[in-house]
């Protein structure tokens, strides 16, 4: 009975406890960035705050209690940072925590035995501090070299042995690696309108193979770029006696039809919406078949996809496009349909597509040298594509290439004959927290066609010291003429302070010429610096543009990678 009260008065004394509506921490703490930072701290003490824009949520209040389980937990991190004897006290004043951490001296490593085999794998050495997590990834590195070379069945012990008294490490890893595994037999559970001779193709290993990992996270990695399942199982059954080792494949559909609506803004076409219908398993064998429409404040766009990445057994892919639009460009407006019929194979490590490309144009031209009128250019074309970047949706390392050619030819009807091509190459690179991002393209025209045809630069994915379409001769109406040669240019570095937002300086230059193949005209340049938030659909990027002819600056934001 008495412990029932007990609680009850607690319970009731917590109610009128004071509120905390600040903690701060002192001593030996990071300004910025580092396991000390004030942001990691308040995260090992489960301390979140709403971000900016979320203006309507207030801050978090805490009480006494939770002041004391910081405190433990700030304890608990300094010890896994190697800090065994760290000091960690706090305050409270009025409606203030504050925390005043005193780090002293970190646990070093005494001793390492491991086989020399496995010493590259760890990132402990000797004599340095010690970490628990770097421990727990020395475990996991060893283990993952194991099963990539086909000992899935080692055992591995290993030990750090803390001495507090004598203030050392001893680390110790037996490894036994048992005789090396093949792959058996796979079973397949596929609930989806999916042939079993197609998942066979994406399976990466062969029977009777010396095992390895890798090709496992490969096999998977394809079915996850199906874009159809909900759940995706590659699991080896490592319970055999025999040193072969069956793969259990379960694959569960999901939802792959799906309609989606957008709306968002950028310095180029200004307000837009976006509404769109996708079947990613149409007819079943993952083709594709997409309808939707884009709307800004220039016009709209209708379009209709279909996608059988499958067209002739898995080597080739066939795409088709149809789409119809009705924009009002700087220097003109456009009616345009359009149809556009791909195949695509890889081979020789490079992307290879070609097709036939139908356009029928209506135009009306703001520029008293073009004459309005409708056109039919139909052509073929073809592009080549070398990408060997980290990442496509937010590169730091790699590069770029790509070749595009269009042939428009009588021979298909087309009003007139011409060559059109675009060279492309980006290159990135990152040196710690700093990325430098270089690219240029480069056009051609060989004859002067329908405005709608020309070049244009200018814009937040172009020369940032200008607005979209905006370099180059223009008349007095300040309607741009384009090119039929052009050089565009970008160059930027960038400042990582954390992982999600970086800073940048930049300088673009572009070279736009209305004679054909001439590519030592005008350029024109200019810099800037902008900032980069990096979501999960690529980075938001606010940058500032600074002509160097003209003065004055440009204010660009968008959503999408550049390089």
């Amino acid at each position: 009975m008495f412990k029932i009260f007990l609680i009850i008065g607690i319970l009731f004394l917590n109610c009128f406890a004071k509120e905390i509506k600040t903690i701060d921490f002192s001593g030996d703490i990071d300004l910025v960035l580092g396991d000390f930072s004030k942001s990691n701290l308040e995260k090992v003490c489960d301390i979140s705050y709403p971000s900016f824009y979320k203006f309507w949520k207030k801050n978090p209040v805490f009480k006494e209690s939770d002041i004391v389980i910081c405190r433990e937990l700030l304890e608990d991190y300094m010890e896994s940072l190697g800090f065994y004897n760290s000091l960690v006290s706090y305050t409270i004043d009025e409606d203030k925590a504050h925390f005043d951490i005193k780090k002293n001296e970190q646990i070093k490593i005494s001793s390492i035995k491991i086989d020399d085999e496995f010493k590259d794998l760890i990132e402990l050495k000797v004599d340095e501090g010690f970490k628990s997590s770097n421990f727990t990834n020395s475990k996991k590195y060893i283990y993952k070299y194991l099963h990539e070379k086909g000992y899935a069945k080692a055992i591995l012990d290993a030990k750090a042995y803390v001495d507090i008294d004598d203030y050392k490490v001893d680390l110790e890893y037996k490894i036994t690696k048992n005789n090396l595994q093949y792959f058996g037999e796979t079973n397949i559970q596929n609930n989806a309108n999916v042939d079993n001779e197609l998942l066979q193709r994406n399976i990466e290993y062969k029977k009777n193979q010396e095992y390895s990992s890798t090709l496992i996270d490969k096999t998977y990695e394809n079915f996850f770029n199906f874009g159809i399942y909900k759940y995706i199982s590659v699991e080896p059954n490592l319970d055999t006696k025999e040193d072969i080792i069956p793969i259990n494949i379960k694959l569960i559909e999901g939802d792959y039809r799906e309609t989606t609506y957008g709306i968002g803004y950028d310095t180029d076409t200004k307000a837009r919406f976006k509404a769109q219908y996708k079947n990613e398993n149409f007819l079943g064998n993952l083709k594709q078949f997409t309808i939707g429409t884009k709307i800004n404040s220039e016009g709209y766009n209708i379009y209709n996809n279909i996608y059988n990445p499958y067209f002739i057994s898995d080597d080739i892919s066939l795409n088709n496009d149809i789409s119809y639009e009705d924009m009002n460009y700087k220097s003109y407006s456009q009616k345009k349909i359009e149809e556009k019929l791909s195949f695509s194979k890889d081979f020789w490590n490079l992307s290879h597509t070609a097709g036939v490309l139908l356009e029928h144009s209506t135009i009306k031209s703001d520029l008293q040298e073009y004459k309005s009128g409708s056109y039919l250019l139909n052509s073929f074309f073809y592009q080549t594509i070398f990408d060997r970047r980290d990442d496509i949706l937010n590169p730091k390392n790699g590069y770029y290439l790509s070749f595009y050619i269009e042939n428009g030819s009588k021979l298909i009807a087309s009003e007139m004959d011409y060559i059109k091509t675009q060279s492309e190459f980006r290159y990135i690179k990152t040196f710690d927290k700093f990325t430098s991002s270089f690219k240029t393209t480069v056009g051609t025209l060989n004859k002067d066609l329908p405005i709608f045809k020309h070049f244009f630069a200018g814009g937040d994915y172009s020369n940032r010291g200008y607005s979209y379409q905006q370099v180059g001769k223009k008349d007095p109406d300040d309607k741009p003429y384009g090119g039929l040669s052009m050089i565009d240019s970008s160059l930027e570095f960038e400042y990582a302070l954390n992982k999600d937002l970086g800073l940048v300086t930049f300088f673009d230059s572009t070279m736009l010429s209305l004679e054909e193949n001439k590519f030592n005209d005008k350029f024109y340049n200019s810099y800037g610096v902008g900032a980069r938030y990096y979501t999960p659909i690529g980075p938001f990027r606010v940058d500032f543009g600074f002509p160097v002819d003209n003065g004055g600056f440009v204010f660009h934001i968008g959503i999408g990678q550049v390089f």
